[in-house]
């Protein structure tokens, strides 16, 4: 348990660590940086892989993913 709460402390300062670092680094984009802006992008990546994955099952157990042409020309050299 404590190793798990010490990686786990290390990991939450390195990220303050180099959030700021990023902020003085870049003193014209410091916006960029702000939590708010963080949270979105990590909302709308997190949206998108939600987006893909959904795509991806249906097409997986509905086959979808082949389309009518793809299907036939499977089914046709299956017959032969």
């Amino acid at each position: 348990m404590r190793k798990r709460l010490f990686w786990f402390l290390l990991g939450a300062a390195a990220a303050v660590f180099g959030i700021n670092y990023m902020k003085k680094k870049d003193d014209g984009k410091t916006d960029m940086f702000s939590s708010e802006n963080i949270a979105d992008t990590l909302t709308d990546m997190a949206a998108s892989l939600k987006d893909y994955v959904v795509g991806l099952w249906q097409g997986v157990t509905s086959g979808e993913s082949l389309d009518d042409e793809e299907l036939s020309k499977i089914f046709d050299n299956s017959q032969n």
